[in-house]
């Protein structure tokens, strides 16, 4: 009798470890399947624009366009952090030149480079949501970006990124549409046009890049709208959608 006994409990222990095996296995597999699928997914990078000494438009309410910017950028991250691998340029108030924000999206090797502002104007009536992508301008017009472009050489920060957008504005302008598209369906203070600049953000970006004027806070009615916690939400609902738009037709 006890040699059955015996034999009984080792089957069991054999049966417990094998039961623990399968257990760990399957575990294993669970956590490389949701280690590769983190891996596998998109990078999208968000440029909450200005910070530290630069304030950027100031509301007349008081709103600050470098606090706004980072508020929006971290509600976007939220909306898009299950589906994509999201950073920021900053994540929280201080200043990063051009180059340095440009240089985060390149060394990552991003997918997508999404620079957030807000629109100001001495005409405190001026409203309406801009989505930029690159395009170089010829002439007088384009005097104010080859300043720029000076004084960033003159002091020694790196350029080598300078004007690779343009392989890439094609794909730009279709994200800048999607996104568009989408603003217009969930956003109902002010419609979204999209329009080419020679924007110094966007030049060194070596994917599909845009910049996106998200309302006037110069204007008091627009101001008062962006401080409304579900006009942002609504605004990174409607950016995930059209990036999710993007990447059906450009993989």
């Amino acid at each position: 009798m006890s040699v059955y006994c015996n034999i009984f409990s080792t089957y069991r222990y054999i049966a417990i470890l094998m039961s623990f095996a399968l257990l760990v296995m399957a575990i294993t597999a669970e956590v490389m399947a949701k280690k590769t699928s983190y891996h596998n997914k998109k990078i999208i990078i968000l440029d909450p624009g200005h910070g530290g000494h630069d304030k950027g438009v100031q509301g007349m309410n008081g709103t600050y366009e470098k606090a706004l910017s980072l508020k929006l950028a971290n509600i976007i991250a939220k909306e898009l952090k299950d589906k994509y691998r999201v950073f920021l340029t900053r994540t929280d108030d201080y200043w990063l030149d051009i180059p340095s924000r440009i240089d985060a999206a390149n060394h990552l090797k991003a997918d997508l480079f999404i620079s957030i502002h807000f629109g100001g104007s001495f005409l405190h009536k001026a409203s309406g949501i801009c989505i930029y992508y690159y395009k170089e301008i010829s002439g007088s017009a384009n005097i104010l970006e080859k300043a720029t472009l000076k004084t960033i050489k003159s002091n020694n920060i790196q350029t080598q990124w300078h004007n690779i957008q343009n392989r890439h504005k094609t794909t730009s302008h279709v994200l800048a549409e999607s996104v568009k598209n989408r603003i217009n369906e969930h956003i109902e203070f002010a419609k979204c046009k999209v329009q080419g600049a020679p924007a110094l953000v966007l030049s060194g970006a070596d994917m599909p890049a845009v910049v996106m004027e998200a309302g006037y806070i110069s204007n008091p009615a627009d101001e008062k709208e962006l401080k409304d916690a579900k006009v942002l939400s609504n605004f990174a609902k409607s950016i995930s959608k059209g990036i999710e738009d993007f990447f059906k037709t450009h993989n």
